[in-house]
């Protein structure tokens, strides 16, 4: 029994001793896990940034500092200044500019940010809902969109049990969603509380969307349950990303209603969802055009500023031409001695 009990408290000793002996590893993985979740939750934005830090700006101006130092044994500082001030120009403006033009564009209107495919889609869909009369409600637009995409999708006509499911998890997502653009409301919910309130709206209208879909499609090969298809127009369709479709919808209809509603309703004339599709397909080009003209005429100041700070000359090379400059010298004189 005395064995026993030795063994067993050599065990215990052990295990926690091993336990404190982990406990820095297992802290550092925790943290590195931790701050890597932190860039992911931040958006392609702050992936683009760190990436863009780690990747090239912090290496490159070290590299430009330390460019020659082998033959001078001094850090390079105008190699330093040129590789820093281009490294840490270049991405944010290529980052920058272009979510900027955007913000700027998406004040006349969300659906700036739409796909032209998804504008004619949505255009498309919208002459469906308006056969039966020009003044429609929201929800005649909604559902036929519904309907659509889970026909498309699944490969069999939707039926109204399942329209109706994702058209009332649509809508608690529309109404979370429009708290966003609420001052008042975020000011009492709270940003981050509201944006999370928006998330979890729309991670529950995906799943809701995933289960009809799992449920009336027959074959699941080659199948990915984070994409919808839908109607482009009546011989085309086409696919994106359910969430991205779901933002797209609630833009289209936010904007159209703010141009042509009455009392509550819709006057979807054809007239009037020509107009509304050629105003933002027009808007989406120009968008884009900006993105690249604006993002390329700044992005053309920046070889001028950090030649200007290296002093007009080749600073990563300089040093190596000073050296064979003085081996040039010293072999001369040698030869000159040698004579």
């Amino acid at each position: 029994m005395k064995i026993s009990s030795v063994n067993s408290i050599n065990i215990e000793q052990n295990k926690d001793f091993n336990n404190k002996k982990n406990v820095p590893f297992k802290s550092g993985v925790d943290k590195l896990v931790n701050f890597w979740q932190f860039v992911d939750n931040g958006g392609r934005a702050l992936q683009f940034t760190v990436e863009d830090m780690f990747g090239t700006n912090f290496p490159r101006t070290y590299k430009g500092a330390m460019a020659g130092y082998k033959y001078t044994g001094k850090v390079n500082i105008p190699a330093l200044l040129q590789e820093a001030i281009r490294e840490f120009l270049t991405g944010p403006t290529m980052c920058i500019t272009p979510v900027a033009v955007l913000a700027l564009a998406k004040k006349s209107g969300k659906t700036a940010n739409t796909h032209i495919e998804n504008i004619e889609n949505l255009s498309y869909l919208m002459k469906q809902a308006a056969k039966q009369g020009n003044s429609i409600n929201q929800d005649n637009f909604l559902k036929t969109v519904i309907k659509d995409l889970i026909t498309k999708t699944s490969g069999k006509e939707a039926v109204n049990d399942d329209i109706d499911t994702l058209l009332k998890a649509l809508k608690e997502y529309k109404e979370k969603a429009s708290g966003l653009s609420s001052k008042e409301f975020l000011k009492k919910t709270g940003k981050k509380a509201a944006k999370k309130d928006v998330s979890s709206a729309l991670e529950n209208l995906q799943t809701t969307f995933e289960s009809i879909i799992k449920r009336t499609k027959d074959n699941f090969k080659n199948t990915d349950f984070t994409q919808v298809k839908y109607s482009i127009n009546e011989s085309r369709q086409g696919s994106t990303n359910f969430k991205n479709y779901v933002e797209y919808i609630d833009a289209y209809i936010q904007d159209f209603a703010k141009r042509f509603s009455k009392d509550g309703l819709l006057n979807a004339t054809q007239e009037n969802i020509s107009k509304f599709k050629s105003l933002f397909m027009g808007k989406r080009i120009i968008t884009i055009a900006s993105m690249f003209a604006i993002t390329g005429f700044l992005m053309s100041f920046i070889p001028k500023i950090y030649t200007l700070a290296s002093g007009g000359i080749n600073p990563n090379a300089s040093a190596i031409y000073k050296e064979a400059d003085k081996n040039k010298q010293k072999n001369e004189v040698a030869n000159d001695i040698n004579k």
